[in-house]
């Protein structure tokens, strides 16, 4: 860890916030995120009943195909830098604006392969009579997302986690707003992407007028990369994991079986969402805390213990009322997936600890440890989630494939942070051999 960064520490002017204030960013970093993600995609959900309702089912195909495309190509293309960064500027290691600076080269050209694999995915497989100005808007979407991705990850990183998320909620907002004025008015799918791509512009324009990119010595954007890469692999693992169901139940099942395993996962997708927004959360605190062995110790053991409850209290909710949350929302034909719903209940606890073990991990720099761990869960899950169908092809069988896979994954990241639960002779953090991780300011 010693060649991660070449600095003597924070540049005069840094806007990251001391160690002192981990706990606090914490909290309001968790709130943030939770209400400005949650809310983002209630109201989202508007649009897309407008859209169901009103739009013509060529737009509704378009606009759903295009942005569904390049939301996971710039998951799976994304280098990790802007998390590796925001990382560094919340411990107080790096100044914002440097490695904002050094970042920015990697996000770009991530986000213009993923413009690039976006138009290709569009090209060979995509749906016939694509406007060609829809593509073109969506690989501007894609660019400048990429880049919002990399300010909002800096911002929260700053302390400014109320300033990224009413950022974030007013956007869609507006966004939705917009959307629902264009059906109405009789617009198509090239006419609801100006207004996508117009959003995410804004955005970043505001962002850029808070925080500016600045050359500063000794922040080199191939430092950021190297913890990076293994970042992003774990995160195109953890993606696979929780999307491989669908692929072989989709394969090796019946149609009927597909149907039956997508409505049970729609409570398995939102269960991801608070996860994945719990952990990116709590990041800037955690890793604000990262240079404060006890006190450290004492937010990650808080905040795993909170998540293994809240996963319980999932696990028993979702088990004895499986059946009425499944039949009440999408009707008495559909309790056939009430089973699969119990064990996508049962697979909250995993799937929450794997997502918050994810930022402690990260705050340790123990980036190899989560990637080998999210890979083994990817791996195992999905050869479980092939078997169990082959053996017996129902919708639950791909459920419990992801349940095994991310129990893996969990139990392997936990592994990594035992030292957190058990007497340490100086309170200082291990990594998973024992081996001291060296505090902030022994990282040069």
């Amino acid at each position: 860890m010693s060649d991660l960064l070449d600095t003597s520490g924070p540049t005069a002017g840094t806007a990251a916030p001391p160690p002192r204030d981990g706990h606090r960013l914490a909290k309001l970093g968790l709130a943030a995120a939770m209400v400005s993600r949650l809310f983002g995609r209630l109201v989202g959900i508007l649009l897309v009943v407008v859209l169901a309702r009103e739009a013509a089912p060529d737009t509704v195909a378009v606009y759903g195909y295009l942005l569904g495309t390049a939301t996971l190509v710039t998951i799976l293309t994304d280098l990790g830098v802007a998390s590796v960064a925001g990382r560094e500027v919340a411990a107080g290691r790096l100044p914002a604006d440097g490695a904002l600076r050094a970042a920015l080269g990697p996000q770009l050209t991530s986000a213009l392969a993923a413009g690039a694999v976006t138009v290709l995915l569009t090209q060979v497989w995509g749906p016939d009579r694509l406007p060609a100005a829809a593509l073109a808007l969506t690989v501007a979407f894609v660019v400048v997302g990429g880049l919002n991705n990399l300010w909002a990850e800096l911002l929260r990183a700053t302390g400014r986690v109320v300033l990224e998320g009413s950022l974030q909620v007013t956007s869609t907002v507006l966004l939705v707003g917009a959307g629902v004025l264009v059906v109405h008015l009789g617009g198509g799918a090239t006419d609801l992407l100006v207004v996508v791509a117009a959003k995410e512009a804004v955005v970043l324009a505001v962002a850029a007028s808070v925080l500016r990119p600045r050359r500063r010595a000794g922040v080199h954007s191939r430092a950021l990369l190297g913890q990076g890469i293994w970042v992003a692999v774990a995160g195109t693992a953890i993606i696979l994991l929780w999307r491989q169901g669908t692929l072989v139940v989709g394969g090796l099942g019946s149609i009927g079986v597909l149907a039956t395993y997508v409505v049970a996962t729609r409570f398995f997708d939102a269960g991801v969402t608070v996860a994945h927004t719990a952990g990116f959360g709590l990041a800037p605190g955690l890793s604000a805390l990262a240079g404060e062995p006890a006190a450290f110790r004492k937010a990650a053991r808080h905040y795993l213990g909170l998540t293994a409850l809240a996963g319980v209290a999932v696990a028993v909710v979702g088990v004895l009322l499986a059946g009425p949350l499944t039949t009440l929302p999408f009707g008495e034909q559909w309790d056939v997936a009430v089973p699969a719903v119990r064990w996508v209940a049962v697979a909250a606890l995993p799937v929450l600890l794997c997502h918050v073990s994810f930022p402690v991990l990260m705050a340790r720099h123990q980036v190899r440890w989560m990637t080998g761990s999210a890979v083994a869960g990817a791996v195992t899950g999905t050869t479980a989630s092939i078997l169990l169908m082959l053996w017996h092809p129902q919708a639950t069988s791909g459920v419990i494939g992801t349940f095994v896979g991310a129990s893996l994954m969990a139990l392997l990241l936990l592994t990594g942070l035992r030292d957190l639960f058990l007497p340490h002779p100086d309170g200082a953090p291990t990594g998973p051999s024992g081996d001291r991780l060296p505090a902030p300011e022994e990282v040069r």
